[in-house]
């Protein structure tokens, strides 16, 4: 169901940024396994964050806009002078999507602190930048070869990569850690 929604509001373009905060705030309420209805949760992320995820998911348009006009010179500029501006407007689009607007649904800061945060995150710790990388490509292929799996691949990548941020979050210190559920010990009356 979030793989849906999240892949309309990609169809729709503008409310691209503002689907993948809150598809990625209903995907991390299920990665902390917190109860809650997933529709009340969509619509306080959307109230809490669509100005600055609709900002940022438009300025992700536009470097994929820089990408498919790169990708419109290859016929006449050939693979290899093309290939280095798509996967430097690549790497800027997976930036902006899997580490800037999770941070927006996340945080609370300004656009231009949530934007320069997700890019160093993105930057610093490329081996998570990297995996992911490898993560779209392979979803990217899956859905090349069978189209179908456009309806679950999309959101298993987001679910994966919802679980890594907010281990890596905790990690580092930038959110508490939630707390475990103490089980309650049952106990008998003797009569």
């Amino acid at each position: 169901m979030i793989n849906l929604l999240w892949l309309l509001s990609l169809a729709l373009v503008v409310t691209a940024g503002a689907g993948t905060v809150v598809a990625y705030e209903v995907c991390r309420r299920y990665v902390l396994g917190k109860d809650a209805n997933p529709w009340a949760i969509a619509a306080k992320a959307w109230r809490q964050s669509w100005k600055q995820a609709t900002l940022v998911g438009l300025l992700a348009v536009a470097v994929m806009a820089v990408g498919i006009l790169t990708l419109s010179f290859l016929p006449s500029l050939g693979l290899a002078e093309v290939v280095v501006p798509l996967v430097v407007v690549g790497l800027f689009l997976v930036l902006l999507v899997f580490w800037c607007l999770p941070l927006v649904a996340r945080f609370t800061n300004p656009t231009w602190r949530q934007l320069r945060n997700g890019l160093t995150l993105g930057l610093t710790t490329p081996s998570l930048t990297f995996l992911l990388a490898i993560a779209v490509v392979l979803g990217g292929v899956a859905v090349w070869k069978f189209m179908p799996a456009v309806f679950v691949v999309p959101g298993l990548i987001l679910l994966w990569w919802c679980s890594l941020l907010e281990r890596y979050f905790v990690a580092r210190g930038y959110v508490p850690q939630e707390p475990e559920e103490a089980e309650v010990p049952t106990t008998s009356s003797e009569s």
